[in-house]
C-alpha cells in the first residue's frame, strides 16, 4: 500500500493534507486484504481463573485480539466475553459501549440495577442490559456471570455514543424456569430436525421483530438428549458455547474432537464444520451466542448442513 507523498507541482505548492494523508493499494487479485482467521479456543485457563477462591470482583476477559489482529480485546471479531465475579456482599459498576449487554447467570443470585430498573437473578438465568449505561451488579453470597457484548464491532467502526441513543434495549430477564417450560415444548416434538439443535431463544422487546437478542448478537440456550448426535452443518457466524450440563458432551470441530468443560467457553469459526454428541446420563445444555444477528441485518447469513449430498 502506497501513501502520496508530499512533493511540488508544476506551479510550485504542496499537496494539501488531506491530499497528503490520502492511501492507495492496487490489489493483484480479488479481495486481496490481511483479515486474520479466527482462531478455535478453549478458554480453560479464564475458567479456572474466575473460579479460584479469592478472585476479586470485576471482569476476566476471554481475549483473542493478538491472534485477530486488534487493537482491542476481542474473543472474535464482533464478539468480546468475559466472566463477571461478584465478590460477597460487594457492587461492582461498569459502563460498556455496545449495542447490548447480554449475561448468563453460573453462580449465585443477585440482583441488576440499569435504565433506573432493578432486576433479581439467579443461577440458570440471562438478562439483557441496555450498552453505554451505568449498570450495577450486586450478589450478597456472591456469583459468577458470563457476559457477552459487540464491543470490538463497535471498536471497528470507530463510533461513539453518547449518553442516550434512540432506541436500547431495556432491562430484560429471562428466567429459566420459563425457558425450560418451552425446551419441554420443542421435545415434545416429533418431526424431522430442520434447525442445529433443540432450542430456546433470548428475544428483547428491541429486536422482537427480528426474532433476534441484540442488533448483532443471538443468544440461546441450546439442548441435545442423551445418546444424541447434531447434525454437522457450518454457517457464516461465529459461535461462542458455554457448557451448562457438560458431562459425556464433546464437539468435532473440523473433525478434532473437543470435550465439553464445564462452564468453559469455547469459539466456533466461521465456516468451521462442527457438530455436538452427547454419550452423558443427562440432557446436553449450553448457553450459545452468535453475531447472527449481524449477518441477519446485513442479508449475509449462511447456514449449511455438510452430511446432504449435494444438490
Amino acid at each position: 500500500m502506497t501513501q502520496a507523498k508530499a512533493h511540488r507541482d508544476e506551479t510550485g505548492t504542496t499537496p494539501q493534507a488531506a491530499e497528503a494523508r490520502a492511501q492507495y493499494f492496487v490489489p493483484e487479485k480479488a479481495f486481496s486484504r490481511p483479515i486474520s482467521k479466527v482462531p478455535a479456543a478453549v478458554f480453560s485457563a479464564e475458567r479456572a481463573q474466575a473460579f479460584a477462591a479469592g478472585c476479586p470482583t470485576g471482569f476476566i476477559t476471554l481475549d483473542q485480539s493478538h491472534a485477530l489482529g486488534c487493537d482491542w480485546p476481542s474473543t472474535t471479531p464482533a464478539m468480546l466475553a468475559r466472566y463477571v465475579v461478584l465478590r460477597p456482599g460487594e457492587a461492582f459498576a461498569h459502563r460498556l459501549q455496545a449495542s447490548g449487554l447480554v449475561y448468563y447467570v453460573l453462580r449465585g443470585a443477585g440482583t441488576a440495577t440499569a435504565a433506573g430498573e432493578t432486576l433479581d437473578w439467579a443461577a440458570g438465568d440471562g438478562f439483557c442490559l441496555p450498552g453505554n449505561a451505568d449498570i450495577e451488579l450486586r450478589a450478597p453470597e456472591g456469583g459468577i456471570l458470563m457476559l457477552f457484548t459487540d464491543e470490538p464491532l463497535v471498536r471497528y467502526l470507530h463510533v461513539t455514543g453518547g449518553t442516550e441513543t434512540a432506541a436500547s434495549i431495556r432491562p430484560t430477564l429471562f428466567p429459566r424456569a420459563v425457558v425450560d417450560g418451552h425446551l419441554d415444548a420443542v421435545h415434545g416434538r416429533n418431526e424431522p430436525q430442520m434447525s442445529a439443535g433443540k432450542s430456546v431463544t433470548y428475544v428483547t422487546e428491541l429486536m422482537a421483530d427480528w426474532r433476534l437478542t441484540t442488533p448483532s448478537l443471538i443468544a440461546a440456550i441450546n439442548t441435545l438428549e442423551p445418546g444424541g448426535d447434531q447434525r454437522p452443518h457450518k454457517h457464516s457466524s461465529c459461535a461462542l458455547t458455554l457448557p451448562i450440563a457438560e458431562e459425556g458432551v464433546f464437539s468435532k470441530l473440523d473433525g478434532a474432537d473437543i470435550p465439553w468443560e464445564p462452564d468453559t467457553l469455547f469459539v466456533t469459526p466461521p465456516y468451521a464444520v462442527h457438530s455436538h454428541h452427547n454419550r452423558g446420563p443427562r440432557m446436553m445444555r449450553a448457553f450459545v451466542v452468535q453475531d447472527t444477528a449481524l449477518h441477519s441485518g446485513l442479508r449475509s447469513i449462511s447456514f449449511q448442513w455438510t452430511d446432504e449430498a449435494p444438490a
